[in-house]
């Protein structure tokens, strides 16, 4: 991702100065220079767009979570009753948008089908503040609706919303939305798994429940390279507020990964067998993401 704000802006900046210093005979290279400039914009959505197809899907943590056997727990999820408060703020819109479409993800993962369509058709009101209405229409609504006996079919449905989300706000030139749809995902996607594991039955013998865990702490572990490629994003898009107030609390985040927890993956690489992953290891992280994500969703 070569092309950041910075670097856009100083083309538009030598644009102007060749309009101003070279009087008429400049059009040609004034035109030139906003060839340039637009080959720049265009390189930042193409960028944006590489990413959202290569950073995980919503589905894919929670469908990770089910698989580790970890156990359905819906006071998990952002509940609908807030959607009404985010209508009319397309940061929370954008944020909250991700944020659902991770729930979503977990509700099909489960097969709570039903939930999960009702999720899906509230999610409505987010889109056309966001700018992704045509992402979230009756037609995606009525597959959605179609497939509900096809877990597998439910999940694509959802990664596809994600997808085309993504891919609308890029041709819209809303990149910072796009960004902070995806930070919205992510964030939810490792609260989830989070909170899963910090919840987790302690009726078990500490041995026992620390190797039923250890799975999904790995899970979590699994996310810094997807967080380093989200970073990516928001540090290319257009400068604003919000992507730089977002940008500065995920940077913590990363902090976490990159501190203590790169110190946990040392100890993964050397282990000889005896070494096992704690739930406690992530409970510095599980703080962090957790007051991050109470700030997104009130």
């Amino acid at each position: 991702m070569k092309f950041n704000q910075l670097k856009l802006a100083s083309l538009a900046l030598s644009a102007a100065v060749l309009v101003s210093s070279c009087g008429g005979g400049s059009q040609e290279k004034s035109s030139d220079a906003g060839s340039e400039f637009d080959a720049a914009k265009e390189q930042v959505a193409a960028d944006v767009s590489k990413v959202l197809k290569d950073l995980p899907p919503p589905s894919e943590v929670p469908y990770l979570l089910m698989n580790a056997g970890a156990e359905f727990d819906e006071t998990i999820i952002n509940s609908l009753d807030n959607m009404e408060s985010y209508q009319n703020d397309e940061t929370k819109a954008a944020l909250n948008l991700g944020v659902y479409a991770t729930d979503i993800g977990y509700l099909a993962s489960y097969e709570k089908s039903e939930l999960a369509l009702d999720y899906m058709g509230e999610c409505q009101k987010l889109a056309a503040p966001v700018g992704v209405a045509e992402a979230i229409d009756y037609g995606m609504i009525a597959r959605f609706e179609s497939n509900m006996e096809n877990k597998d079919s439910l999940t694509a449905v959802i990664n596809d919303v994600m997808q085309k989300s993504g891919e609308r706000l890029s041709e819209l030139d809303e990149l910072n939305s796009a960004a902070l749809l995806l930070a919205g995902s992510w964030i939810e996607g490792v609260y989830i798994s989070t909170t899963i594991v910090n919840t987790y039955p302690d009726d078990l013998p500490e041995e026992s429940r620390t190797l039923i865990l250890e799975p999904l702490v790995k899970i979590v572990m699994d996310q810094k390279l997807s967080l380093e490629d989200l970073l990516q994003v928001m540090k290319d898009v257009p400068e604003s507020e919000a992507v730089n107030s977002m940008m500065a609390e995920l940077k913590k985040v990363k902090a976490i990964y990159d501190g203590e927890l790169a110190e946990v993956e040392k100890q993964i690489a050397e282990n000889t067998g005896g070494f096992v992953l704690k739930p406690s290891t992530l409970d510095n992280l599980a703080a962090e993401v957790g007051r991050i994500r109470a700030s997104i969703v009130e």
